[in-house]
């Protein structure tokens, strides 16, 4: 359940952590929303209250929801910024919290169910207990071998809703927050569509390694070794052993290695990057060859001899479909403004792309009269 903020000292709290965020001085938010600075001053120190109006006015210069202002975050949400400056707020926090603080909505609507995920016995230690991590996944899935078409999709049905937005120069790749149940990840869209897929396949990891939470710009010795098991886990549940090996087998007895591992991470859509890695990784290929392989990436023109398209998958904006699906479900049954719902979709949809609302049925509106009970 979500909690309110509880006191002006919150709100405040909230108010300037929003307006550092945006760049914007208290006497620049003061011009925009029609206040003297001293009342914002009041507002963020707590001792000044704020009417509807003026938290309207305050939300749209500051480009946040009102409930933003109104709702704690996450708790794991808020455990991650408590390790930041409020100063320095990355458009990737703004927006993994954000997109957290939906997901519980959604849930608490019951319009959204997130599955307890299979995860791996034991503590995972070894790269070999990261590869049985991504198999037992993959069994969850029911798609133990190939390559995963619908990556969103996926990461939902394991427990994980994703979302691939264009985070501006963010430089940070992805982020991940457990929530009561399930989670969010965030991909940053700017980056391609290779990476964006190795990234949300990383963060999912996170979540089936029953990792709290991922602060990639915070790395120590520790972390850097969860990171390299996680990111162990991602590209074996992208390229499964099972899968990779014989059809390895195939391309390379027919081909030479470069144009093999070309059409292989093609199919498999992963990054250039992580195919060599992989094929290393499997003792496919020699150290030497994975270090010669990866300084010369594929050019256009290599894939259109080869005849191979390469689809672009978590293009900004993307939502997980079941989320979007929920979403979409909530409006049409009343759950949801219009308004509410466009802003739950993230750009995927416009105002004239919803479908007409449900007819309400006439006991309810007997019951907005007079009570049933009456």
């Amino acid at each position: 359940m979500k909690q309110k903020v509880p006191t002006l000292q919150e709100l405040g709290s909230r108010l300037a952590e929003a307006r550092k965020a945006s760049g914007l001085t208290q006497a620049d938010l003061a011009r925009e929303v029609g206040l003297d600075r001293t009342a914002v001053t009041k507002i963020e120190s707590g001792t000044r209250s704020v009417d509807s109006l003026e938290l309207s006015r305050i939300a749209a210069a500051l480009q946040r929801p009102v409930d933003w202002f109104l709702v704690l975050p996450p708790p794991l949400v808020a455990s991650r910024r408590a390790a930041l400056d409020v100063s320095s707020e990355r458009p990737a926090d703004v927006q993994l919290e954000m997109l957290a603080r939906d997901v519980e909505q959604m849930i608490e609507l019951g319009a959204v169910q997130l599955p307890d995920v299979a995860r791996p016995a034991g503590t995972v230690r070894t790269v070999e207990d990261a590869e049985r991590a991504a198999g037992i996944a993959r069994q969850f899935l029911k798609q133990p071998e190939g390559p995963l078409k619908n990556l969103l999709r996926a990461a939902e049905l394991l427990g994980v809703v994703g979302a691939s937005l264009d985070l501006r120069d963010d430089k940070l790749d992805g982020s991940y927050v457990a929530l009561s149940k399930g989670g969010v990840a965030l991909i940053n869209g700017g980056t391609p569509s290779g990476r964006r897929r190795f990234t949300l396949a990383h963060e999912l990891g996170h979540h089936v390694l029953a990792d709290s939470y991922s602060a990639e710009w915070i790395v120590t010795a520790e972390d850097e070794d969860r990171e390299r098991l996680v990111s162990a886990f991602a590209i074996h549940f992208l390229m499964p052993r099972d899968s990779v090996v014989p059809r390895w087998a195939q391309l390379h007895g027919r081909d030479d290695p470069r144009r093999a591992a070309i059409v292989l991470g093609a199919e498999f859509a992963v990054s250039w990057t992580a195919v060599c890695a992989q094929l290393r990784n499997l003792e496919l290929i020699s150290d030497g060859a994975r270090r010669a392989l990866a300084e010369q990436r594929p050019s256009k023109a290599e894939f259109l001899e080869l005849e191979l398209f390469i689809e672009e998958d978590l293009r900004p904006p993307a939502l997980a479909p079941g989320f979007s699906s929920a979403v979409v479900k909530a409006y049409r049954k009343h759950k949801l403004s219009r308004e509410r719902a466009i802003e739950l979709l993230r750009g995927t949809a416009e105002p004239q792309d919803l479908p007409p609302q449900d007819a309400v049925p006439l006991e309810a509106m007997q019951a907005e009269i007079m009570p049933l009970d009456e």
